[in-house]
């Protein structure tokens, strides 16, 4: 693989300078979309600002290698583009990072010239996104500005990270089936399972209850929620000789992973340790870092972001409580089953918080769409309960 590294003799200034044509294309994309579909000039302008975070982030706010992986998936892109990778050998040959990096390389930008450029490759997938949620009416004046305001969000899909493209393919496969569309909803969880196979097997029950009670039309019904939650705690101890070994795995590699030491770590021993430590981690998984856990500028920025976060998720939780109860019951199962699940093997601070927030986004964006959520606090005197302009599709 032909060395790339040539670009850093350009200097600070002389890198972001070839990665202009990667801007204008996604400030073109926003202009273009933005006025055929009429989207409020304020959104655009947010979306724009976005487009200027590769160039702030990568050795300006933190050092390039502080994420090291973009490295990895910057190489892969130019490999593949190059010739020296083939693109059906990149998704079959069972690296997930080469996949991950074969389906960046479809996408109509120039070769990346350095790990900033991967960054906007993933800012064109969230900018798409958001179109395709405004265009669909997904969005209220909740989910809107949430999306755009993320900080975890904003950070991550301006990175060159495979993070965007794993948002991108489950935040569709929840759309489609929402939609009662599920052949397109199989078409955008299969990627998934390439690049992220753990998300792949918590959405994709999710996704099938989902399509079977009909949630965003019907509700799931408090009942039915009580009683797959008894299911699933009985398929849990049923599974627990075949799954403790495999989850000791994933605790160990991870914990090493982060720095940790094999012998050092805790492994679940048995059916009712297994059941404890899922809720009991996947609470903290929630939550995690606290501020005094933070050692470093970053981790400090994102406990402080985590008290803002998990505010508005109670004020959402706590409106759609009293709107639509049987269908909050829905997406309150999605959220235990993923942050117990990830809570299980997940250590690190940072690696938390980057697995975590696609789960924070679909819950907020589902939620206030199934639960008709435009606002946080009491309607009386607030225009911001009006709805967002319907999209004539």
């Amino acid at each position: 693989m032909s060395d790339p590294s040539w670009i850093y003799t350009y200097g600070f200034l002389g890198i972001r300078l070839f990665d202009l044509p990667s801007l204008l294309i996604c400030l073109l994309l926003i202009v273009t979309v933005g006025y055929k579909f009429k989207v409020p000039s304020n959104y655009q302008v947010v979306l724009a600002l976005h487009c200027l975070l590769p160039f702030v982030l990568n050795d300006v706010l933190f050092s390039t290698s502080y994420m090291g992986d973009q490295f990895r998936y910057w190489e892969g892109v130019n490999a593949i583009r190059s010739g020296e990778l083939g693109l059906i050998e990149a998704f079959t040959g069972g690296d997930n990072v080469f996949q991950a990096s074969a389906m960046l390389a479809l996408l109509p930008f120039p070769s990346p010239v350095s790990p900033i450029s991967l960054g906007f490759y993933n800012t064109f997938l969230y900018i798409v996104l958001f179109f395709v949620l405004y265009v669909k009416n997904i969005f209220t004046k909740v989910s809107i500005w949430f999306y755009l305001l993320f900080p975890s969000m904003a950070l991550y899909t301006a990175l060159s990270l495979r993070e965007t493209l794993i948002l991108f393919f489950m935040v569709l496969t929840v759309v489609y089936a929402r939609e009662s569309k599920i052949l397109k909803s199989i078409l955008f969880i299969i990627p998934l399972y390439l690049i992220k196979f753990q998300n792949f097997f918590i959405l994709g029950p999710i996704v099938l209850m989902y399509f079977i009670f009909n949630v965003s039309k019907k509700g799931m019904g408090l009942a039915k929620a009580v009683i797959i939650s008894l299911i699933s705690l009985a398929g849990l101890l049923l599974s627990a000789p075949i799954a403790i070994p495999q989850i000791n795995h994933f605790r160990a590699a991870m914990f090493v992973e982060d720095g940790g030491k094999a012998d050092e770590i805790m492994l679940i021993s048995g059916a009712g340790e297994f059941v404890i430590e899922g809720l009991t981690s996947g609470l903290y998984f929630l939550s995690k870092p606290f501020i005094w856990e933070a050692s470093g500028l970053l981790p400090l920025i994102q406990s402080f972001e985590n008290l803002f976060v998990l505010t508005i998720l109670f004020l959402i939780t706590r409106k759609a409580w009293m709107k639509s109860p049987d269908k909050l019951a829905f997406w309150l199962l999605f959220m235990a089953l993923s942050m117990s699940v990830y809570g299980l093997v997940v250590f690190n601070y940072g690696t938390a918080v980057r697995y975590r927030y696609p789960f924070f986004m679909i819950y907020v964006l589902f939620v206030c769409a199934d639960c008709e959520i435009r606002t946080l606090f009491p309607n009386k005197g607030l225009p911001s309960e009006n709805p967002l302009p319907k999209i004539n599709q």
